[in-house]
């Protein structure tokens, strides 16, 4: 069985507006001057505070507050109803939206300008996570501005914006302790199956790694094409089963701390077996588990290990390997695989490589060994010196022992 996973790969900004500990729209702390000219002060006063009020609404659920922050365009209040109606099945914990007054356009008697929305769900975020968009706001006759418009396709064109399912369609929230699932109306039946196999997963992920939390998770399990564009991007493509999406807490260190692991599940994993979804979720969970532990290491120990832990719970005779594995084996020296295969036409056969690598580390070392190993390789250390200090073998020997254990295990001979 072919898990075909993707480890922390950003998806999503996030920016904490200072102050913000509950619900207000504010501007940057030190933001540049807004464009000369007047009534321009006056009108980031107004849309700013048109924010506060949007951002009040939703945390109150007050839905006819909500809508009167929108103006009365065609479309618009149904989009924002979905959006309203989306954000209120959500365990929100803080929202918030900032308007980067430097970007302040006038369009007539209208002003475009960018918003970022900053949003943390109750439980299952370190910080909030943040998506940016451009609006454009009207005055009324009162003076107060309202929303009119959240598309400038010239504006997105040039910009790669990662928007969250909930802003862009319909979704379906199911929650159980511990997970919150995130489907729509074509996935939402299997609910009951996801949020079950998750549950289960967590345990038994916890019994494998000893002392490592298994934090609660967000699952993705989307059907509708505009609301899984939302949590594909590299390396996360039609072919893949499952991914764990690594949200950074900042968004100008892609690779810094992490606020929130979130999982993807595509709809075909979900109608196989319980058993092909139990393990993929296993996989799955173990990443988010380890978080940013080991995130240096090479590919053939994270996903290995991943893939160790999945197989646990199982029989040894119901633990499937794919014949492609050991081909790839026998038709070539044994080594240690770098990263670039695993995105490749041979990937499940070289997490198979991986997965056995860890099963001879753990039979011969122990499970401690694989962890100390992680610890070990992250950053970017050198297997060549590490390998033989920790285990006394080079990689080469490494490959070829774990090689063998898996030709031993699969075929007689």
């Amino acid at each position: 069985m072919s898990t075909r996973c993707t480890s922390r790969l950003v998806v999503a900004a996030l920016v904490l507006c200072l102050g913000a500990l509950t619900l207000v729209a504010c501007a940057d702390d030190e933001p540049s001057a807004p464009p000369d000219g007047p009534g321009v002060a006056e009108a980031l006063q107004g849309i700013t505070r048109t924010l506060d009020r949007r951002a009040a609404a939703l945390r109150a659920a007050d839905e006819g507050a909500f809508l009167r922050t929108v103006a009365d365009e065609p479309g618009l209040s149904g989009e924002q109803t979905t959006y309203f109606d989306n954000v209120s099945e959500l365990p929100v914990a803080e929202l918030s939206y900032r308007v980067r007054r430097e970007t302040l356009a006038r369009d007539g008697g209208a002003y475009w300008a960018e918003v970022t929305a900053s949003l943390r769900l109750e439980g299952y975020d370190d910080a909030p996570v943040t998506t940016e968009d451009r609006w454009r706001f009207t005055p009324t006759s009162s003076g107060a501005f309202v929303l009119a418009s959240t598309t400038d396709a010239t504006w997105e064109a040039d910009r790669l914006l990662h928007p969250q399912p909930w802003d862009v369609a319909p979704v379906e929230v199911r929650q159980r302790l511990g997970v919150l699932g995130v489907f729509d109306a074509g996935s939402v039946t299997h609910a009951g199956t996801v949020l079950g196999a998750v549950d289960d997963a967590r345990y038994d992920v916890a019994s494998v790694l000893g002392d490592v939390e298994v934090p609660d998770v967000v699952v993705y399990v989307l059907s509708d094409p505009r609301l899984a564009a939302t949590v594909t991007g590299p390396g996360v493509g039609e072919d893949l089963d499952a991914a764990t999406i690594a949200v950074p807490a900042d968004p100008t260190q892609p690779t810094g701390a992490v606020a929130s692991y979130r999982v993807v599940l595509d709809l075909r994993v979900v109608t196989q077996s319980r058993d092909v979804l139990d393990r993929l979720v296993r996989h799955e969970l173990t990443h988010v588990a380890l978080g940013d532990r080991g995130a240096g290491a090479p590919l053939w120990l994270t996903e290995g290990v991943a893939e160790y832990v999945s197989v646990r719970p199982m029989p040894p005779s119901e633990r499937r390997l794919p014949a492609a594995a050991l081909d790839l084996v026998a038709s070539e020296a044994p080594s240690l695989p770098p990263d670039e295969v695993y995105a490749g036409p041979d990937a499940e056969a070289w997490y198979a490589v991986g997965w056995w690598v860890c099963e001879f580390v753990a039979a011969t070392y122990g499970d401690d060994m694989l962890w100390l190993l992680l610890d070990e390789l992250d950053d970017g250390a050198d297997p060549e010196d590490v390998l033989p200090a920790m285990l006394g073998l080079t990689p080469t020997q490494l490959a070829q022992r774990g090689a063998g254990l898996m030709r031993r295990t699969y075929r007689a001979g």
